[in-house]
């Protein structure tokens, strides 16, 4: 996988996830790259977060079900839904590769997604991959003034 690659991956599970819950009523999207570590080489890491606070079409486990589904669709065969009763209020929540709360893969890859009673929050870690950040203003990275 290759930045390009790896970038597109964080926005097909974005998508995905946003497909099920709606499009609509995302906000506070915190998205870029992070420098990561490869083996001692040069390494790239995209990665995506996002927050919605709308009512939801469904329960929360419902609608968690719904995304498991998605991301299995997509290639991510076997997220879970688990649920979270720590946080106050409770989520239903999901973690890939390793369950909530279980780390990423061993190249940074993870999802952690939350949901209850009218929010939604997600999170991508996308795949460390071999490469430097793409330069800031390219299509890849561009300037948050260039996002419309």
């Amino acid at each position: 996988m290759n930045i390009e690659q790896s970038h597109q991956d964080v926005l097909k599970i974005v998508a995905a996830v946003q497909g099920v819950v709606g499009k609509d009523g995302w906000a506070d999207d915190d998205a870029g790259w992070n420098i990561c570590s490869s083996g001692g080489t040069a390494a790239a890491q995209y990665t995506y977060a996002t927050t919605r606070k709308l009512p939801l079409h469904g329960t929360p486990d419902d609608v968690a079900g719904k995304v498991a589904q998605a991301l299995d669709a997509i290639g991510y065969e076997g997220a879970r839904v688990q649920h979270d009763t720590t946080l106050t209020p409770k989520r239903t929540v999901i973690g890939y590769p390793n369950g909530y709360n279980g780390g990423t893969a061993p190249d940074k890859f993870g999802i952690q997604f939350q949901v209850n009673d009218g929010y939604a929050d997600l999170s991508v870690y996308g795949h460390c991959v071999p490469g430097n950040v793409p330069k800031l203003g390219t299509s890849l990275n561009p300037r948050p003034t260039d996002v419309p």
